[in-house]
């Protein structure tokens, strides 16, 4: 469904940083609804802080909900109540973010204790027992081992997979394809066999610092890493973060944002909202018709995902999958655009080619429909819709 590529994608928000951009809900509110996203990750915090609580209800009264990180910390009974304190913007519990980061020695002993609890709790009550458990996140391969036991106590395995400033297609930059999304994925499956995957943190960030990437790149990358990673069946994929936190950061904490700090929205941010828009077929799920086609010409590392709307509209979205920065050597890496040919069996009154701009835009162009159609095809993706 097209639609599963509007629900494949959430961003990362922290409306508790009052000393951040992050305290201009007015901003936040502004920025979340005109990019149409509909999930949100942040903090299951235990605060006597009401605007916190009302701010999340006011974004659930737009549609859009809340994955909450929860802490060891909390009782049963917090983690329990707790979605009453945002009614209609609760939409999962996550375990603990990136324990083997936290500085305490037992980590791996802190999560294994409070998984079984967490999810005891939760599912053991009615009111709590539909929302999804997500799992521990970790930053090093080597610890996902030691979770190997929970496997149990959640409902989706959890990645934070980075690419330090590579494609989202990358193969890697190191042993086994250290860094690609197949690796990662390996990596969750070999410690929690069978679980499905959520992305909760993933993104570039464009200041000059180490594995930077300029703006216009990460607005290739930003929607190509949307259907990349739907690709491989990951469920979710939430980026960090929503705003630049800051613009006097000295490391690149400050710079993950698709917007920059005072709102103006990035190449990134403009990209990923006009996926959303394209793609956009909110209701109930429908046969999805078949139909028979190839991409004549196209080399292997032209992707591309098929989409269908109720209206009986397709939307085929194509592209280059290459590295189009180096990152290392702080400088572009353009691909050459190719010519595929979409032939099918099946004509359509009418077809558009819609093509993502260096800027994010969209720009739309009517083509004779027929059963052979010429596609120029680069690395900013581009959008058959036939119908």
């Amino acid at each position: 469904m097209a639609d599963s590529v509007v629900d494949s994608i959430g961003v990362n928000i922290h409306l508790h940083f009052g000393d951040t951009v992050y305290g201009n809900f007015p901003l936040i509110e502004s920025l979340l609804k005109n990019l149409g996203v509909r999930h949100t990750r942040d903090g299951l915090i235990d605060t006597t802080w009401k605007p916190y609580y009302d701010r999340h209800v006011a974004l659930g009264k737009l549609g859009i909900r809340g994955i909450f990180i929860t802490n060891p910390a909390e009782s049963d009974a917090v983690l329990v109540n707790w979605p009453k304190r945002v009614p209609g913007a609760f939409e999962g519990y996550e375990a603990p973010n990136e324990s083997d980061n936290s500085g305490n020695a037992k980590w791996a002993q802190t999560i294994n204790s409070f998984m079984p609890r967490l999810y005891h709790a939760v599912k053991s009550d009615p009111e709590t027992a539909g929302y999804p458990v997500i799992g521990p996140s970790v930053i090093r391969p080597q610890d996902f081992a030691p979770l190997s036991g929970t496997s149990a106590d959640f409902d989706f395995a959890n990645l934070h997979n980075y690419f330090a400033g590579r494609n989202p297609g990358t193969g890697g930059w190191g042993a086994n394809g250290y860094g690609s999304i197949a690796f990662n994925m390996n990596l969750a499956s070999s410690a929690w066999p069978g679980k499905p995957i959520m992305t909760t943190e993933t993104g570039y960030y464009t200041d000059a610092g180490n594995d930077s990437i300029p703006e216009d790149i990460e607005g290739e990358y930003v929607p190509r890493l949307v259907l990349e990673q739907m690709l491989h069946g990951i469920k979710r994929t939430y980026f960090y973060e929503l705003i630049d936190e800051n613009t006097t950061a000295k490391n690149n904490e400050g710079y993950f944002g698709l917007a920059h700090v005072d709102g103006s929205p990035k190449p990134a941010y403009t990209a990923l909202k006009g996926l959303i828009a394209l793609f956009a077929d909110p209701g109930p799920a429908f046969a999805l018709p078949n139909l028979d086609f190839t991409l004549n010409g196209a080399p292997p590392n032209v992707h591309h995902i098929l989409t269908a709307k109720r209206d009986g509209s397709y939307n085929l979205a194509i592209w280059i999958e290459t590295q189009n920065y180096d990152v290392n050597k702080k400088q572009a890496t353009p691909s050459t655009p190719v010519q595929v040919t979409f032939a099918s069996r099946r004509t359509f009154a009418t077809a558009e080619v819609i093509q993502f701009g260096e800027d994010g835009s969209l720009s739309t162009k009517k083509i004779k429909p027929g059963a052979s159609i010429p596609l120029m095809v680069s690395d900013r993706i581009v959008v058959l819709h036939l119908k």
